[in-house]
């Protein structure tokens, strides 16, 4: 099932830009000038508001723990887990937010990694340097490992707008390839049609939510639950 979700006007953004660097405020320069691009080019705060208040999350390809960050700043009742395999980024992770109760880092490898019960998994512009027969891996290994009722949030970048789409893979061969801002050397998008097939076909129910207005870049999320 494809559904275009909307945006509650009740449920607001309640994490903001400086609570972020709050958190982050004994980290580096290098890690502080990250945050304020990603801030400028991605609605990751937006993504907030499609994980529940309370519950335990993985949140896979965690990275420096933005995410994480994010989503303990918006509902302290949450207990994270955040699974990465860049030891730099971990580490990063665990100086900034390390204090944090319920908001744990691992290093580990995502596709062979082992994957805990949880009421929530959230995989953050991590699947598209992952090859697909491991995305498929991950997804199918998410599915199992959320308890009845659990939800899976996937945020990925469309192939369309297709100008957005070219405009992205620009910007992602500087960052990944010739910039070294991310482990990986090849991209694997998928458009939304293959991944809402391949979420309905490991029996979620499939929300599309377009997020790239007001951005260069095609944003889209996939909150998907388990029955």
């Amino acid at each position: 099932m494809n559904v275009r979700a909307k945006i509650d006007p009740l449920r607001p953004v309640r994490v903001s830009k400086k609570d972020v660097f709050t958190l982050f405020r004994e980290a580096g320069p290098v890690l502080k000038t990250y945050l304020r691009i990603k801030f400028r080019i991605c609605p990751i705060l937006l993504a907030e508001r499609y994980i529940p208040d309370k519950g335990d999350i993985v949140d896979l390809g965690c990275g420096n723990g933005l995410f994480a960050a994010i989503l303990k700043s918006g509902a302290p009742a949450r207990a994270i887990v955040g699974i990465d395999l860049d030891a730099r980024r971990i580490a990063a992770a665990r100086k900034s937010l390390g204090n944090i109760p319920h908001l744990d880092f691992r290093l580990g490898d995502i596709a062979a990694a082992e994957y805990p019960p949880a009421d929530v998994y959230t995989l953050i512009d991590v699947l598209y340097l992952i090859p697909f027969e491991d995305q498929n891996r991950i997804l199918k290994r998410c599915v199992a490992a959320l308890r009845p009722g659990g939800i899976l949030v996937l945020k990925d970048m469309d192939r369309k707008p297709r100008f957005k789409y070219v405009w992205n893979m620009l910007q992602e061969t500087i960052a990944v390839k010739i910039a070294g801002f991310t482990l990986g050397s090849k991209f694997y998008f998928r458009d939304r049609a293959d991944f809402v097939k391949t979420l309905t076909g490991l029996g979620l129910k499939v929300e599309v939510i377009p997020l790239h207005q007001g951005y260069l870049y095609p944003h889209i999320l996939f909150r998907a639950r388990k029955s």
